[in-house]
């Protein structure tokens, strides 16, 4: 091994032990600065893919976290620990059906891996409680339709001189259009707990992948994206963005 080779490949390790006790030490930010650093010398090392991966997890940059995640499974598909940290940016995302698969292919790596197992015990509880939650919700919503309807028969019975509900049916029918109201309103809001989830791993604006159409027709967007989307993510994963 040549001088030149051999100082890049120090520098490597000595920016990779700096992260790691950067990470340590909680300072995520600066983590990731030494895992880039380390990533355009050598931008096939999967190890420092992974650990960027965790750091942006760490400061919530779901995104970024599943690209270095997806990015270190593409390096090395037979290393376990790729497939660990991408189930857990989904797992964090709230994408539980995603993650059980990671973990699960991770599993398949290291079949006696205590800790995958307890993550794919914990997903899957977790997704049982989520399951269990949305029906309680939509069942309280329904009852409290219900309620309500027959409180509003009840008051209009007894507190209104002429009742625009008289008949038996008409306060059953109404009951039950309150009660179906309820039910509406709690499948609504389970709905919109299933789709917000994988929100947090919409792309960052400031890489220029996720940008409107009236920013395209912007001077300041001309400048800022020249590259294109598919140039853009190459030159994230060499290290350069």
């Amino acid at each position: 091994m040549d001088e030149s080779k051999k100082g890049s490949s120090q520098s490597i390790e000595e920016l990779k032990s700096k992260g790691n006790e950067c990470v340590k030490d909680a300072k995520y930010i600066e983590a990731v600065l030494h895992y880039t650093q380390a990533i355009k010398l050598d931008p096939n090392n999967y190890v420092l893919y992974s650990n960027r991966s965790y750091a942006f997890l760490k400061l919530d940059q779901h995104y970024l976290a599943l690209q270095d995640a997806n990015e270190t499974v593409r390096l090395q598909p037979q290393w376990a620990k790729g497939y660990f940290r991408r189930a857990e940016v989904e797992a964090a995302s709230g994408l539980h059906d995603e993650a059980i698969i990671s973990y699960t292919r991770a599993l398949q790596l290291e079949p006696h891996n205590q800790k995958l197992m307890e993550s794919i015990k914990n997903i899957t509880d977790m997704q049982k409680k989520k399951i269990k939650d949305n029906q309680n919700i939509i069942w309280i919503c329904t009852c409290l339709g219900l309620i309500a309807g027959i409180g509003v028969v009840v008051l209009d019975f007894t507190l209104t001189a002429n009742p625009t509900l008289t008949h038996p049916l008409s306060m059953v029918a109404f009951s039950i259009a309150l009660s179906g109201l309820g039910w509406a309103i709690g499948k609504s809001a389970t709905l919109m707990t299933t789709w917000n989830a994988g929100k947090s791993l919409q792309p960052p604006e400031d890489l220029g992948l996720n940008n409107s159409s009236e920013d395209k027709e912007s001077p300041v967007h001309e400048k800022k994206s020249k590259y294109s989307k598919a140039q853009a993510r190459q030159r994230y994963k060499q290290g350069k963005l």
